[in-house]
C-alpha cells in the first residue's frame, strides 16, 4: 500500500513540477483584434458578443471616431471564442489594361481616378457639369470609385 502511495504521488507531481519548470502560462492572455477598415467600436463589440461600453472601457477609448486602420484592441473577458477570423487584406485590383489601351471619343477622354476623387471634385476641378461625367460613365457606380480607375470626362478646350 505504501508503494502504491508513493507511485501515486510521484505521478501526480510531475506533471505540477513540469508545467512550473516550463514556464507555462497560469493565465491566458488577453484576446486582441486588428482594427479593419469599416470597422467601429459598435460592430467590433457585436461581432465578438460583448458590450460596447465593455471594449470601449477595455482598450481606455474616449473617443470612438479616433480608432484607426490596423489599431489591435483587447477585447473584454466573456467575447466569443468563436468570432468570425479578420479577413486577410485585399489588395486593390489592377485597372484593366483593355481601357487604357482603348482611344478617347471625340469629346471624351480617360481620366485616372485618384485619392478622394468623386464626380463633383473632378468636375469642378475641370470647370464642368458633374452631370456630363456621371453620363459619360453609365454603369459606374460613383460611390465605389478605386484609385486607379480609368472613367470618362468630357474634353476641355
Amino acid at each position: 500500500m505504501k508503494r502504491i502511495s508513493i507511485l501515486l504521488a510521484a505521478v501526480f507531481a510531475i506533471p505540477v513540477a513540469f508545467a512550473q519548470e516550463s514556464g507555462a502560462p497560469t493565465e491566458a492572455a488577453p484576446a486582441t483584434y486588428t482594427v479593419q477598415a469599416g470597422d467601429n467600436p459598435w460592430t467590433i463589440a457585436k461581432k465578438h458578443g460583448v458590450k460596447l461600453e465593455e471594449l470601449l472601457a477595455a482598450n481606455q477609448i474616449k473617443d470612438p471616431k479616433n480608432l484607426k486602420i490596423g489599431d489591435v484592441l483587447k477585447l473584454p473577458s466573456g467575447a466569443k471564442a468563436g468570432a468570425a477570423p479578420e479577413p486577410a487584406p485585399v489588395p486593390a485590383p489592377a485597372p484593366a489594361p483593355a481601357e487604357e489601351a482603348q482611344p478617347s471619343g471625340a469629346d471624351w477622354e480617360w481620366y485616372t481616378v485618384q485619392k478622394g476623387d468623386n464626380p463633383w471634385k473632378i468636375a469642378k476641378a475641370r470647370k464642368i457639369e458633374h452631370g456630363k461625367i456621371v453620363s459619360l460613365n453609365e454603369g459606374v457606380d460613383f460611390t465605389k470609385l478605386k484609385i486607379g480607375q480609368h472613367i470618362k470626362v468630357p474634353k476641355t478646350p
